[in-house]
Order: structure tokens, then sequence, then C-alpha cells
């Protein structure tokens, strides 16, 4: 059974390691040296930061999270003030497991209770593409960039309200 609790400020460590797995980085150390992946939790937890860790049996299996960045920061997508950048890793072992999507259903809930959208920015050929959009991100049009691999990646906006 997936037991979800809210990130806090030491859970650094885990959510470093998430971050490693999200950003296709080795390990932690490279995720760190790379600027564009370490903003996402350089100085974690500022204001507005905000996040959910899943654990099986006692475990931690990933994390998601979501920080407000300022245009000026240039993150990977930015869309406005009041939708922040969603992150997510789960570790190889729980995927499939549901951890993924119950990280999403909770983090897209916190937004949602805080009047927020959410973004992503994910590559093209990432699978939980089809998971996102199931829970109701939809693909920036023009968004598209080439990525630190060569690939394709682009942008996904969660609205702040639900379609009617």
């Amino acid at each position: 059974m997936i037991r979800l609790r809210s990130a806090e400020a030491d859970d650094i460590g885990l959510l470093w390691d998430c971050l490693a797995i999200a950003a296709y980085e080795p390990s932690v150390a490279s995720a760190m040296s790379v600027p564009l992946v370490a903003a996402h939790l350089d100085g974690w937890k500022r204001p507005g930061d905000f996040g959910v860790i899943a654990e099986i049996e006692g475990g931690a299996v990933g994390a998601a999270w979501a920080r407000q960045f300022r245009p000026e920061e240039q993150p990977s997508y930015y869309v406005d003030e009041l939708t922040p950048e969603m992150s997510i890793g789960v570790r190889e072992t729980a995927r499939g497991l549901g951890a993924g999507k119950a990280l999403i259903d909770a983090l897209i809930t916190e937004a949602r209770s805080a009047g927020l959208g959410l973004c992503l920015n994910v590559r093209d050929s990432n699978p939980a593409v089809r998971l996102y959009e199931r829970a109701g991100f939809r693909r920036a049009p023009g968004s598209e960039v080439r990525n630190r691999a060569g690939g394709i990646s682009f942008g996904m906006v969660l609205p702040r309200h639900p379609a009617s």
C-alpha cells in the first residue's frame, strides 16, 4: 500500500535522489552540477515550495514537488506566477505500482487548494507523458525545445481550475 506524506526540509536527500531520476542524471552529484536541474531544489524549502513523498512498506519510493520560479530565474518552462513547476521522480523498483499517479494526484490537490495550476517540462520519449495527460496536463503549443540530451522536450500545463 502506498502511503503519502508532505515533503519537509529534512527530506532534501530523497528529493535530490528523485530529481536525479527525473532529470535522467546518473547521480545526485551530476544533478547538482547542472544549474538548470539544481534550480529545482537549491534552497529547499523556500516560501511557496510544496511537495509529497510516497512510501511503500515504510520506505520512500518517490517524490513530487512544485516550485514557483520567477521569469528571471529562467526555469525550463515558465507559465506565470500562479503556475509552479512540478518535478517528480519514482525509484525504478516502484514503477508500475501507482506511486507516480498517487504523487501527481496529491500534488494537484495541494496546488488547486491554493488556487494554483502546475506546469512541467518533459522529454517527448518519456512514457509518463500519458500519465500527465490522464491527470489533466495538456501539451503547451510551441513549447518544444532541444534538450540537453539532444532530444525534444516540451512543456505541459495543468490549469488552475479543472475543465468543466
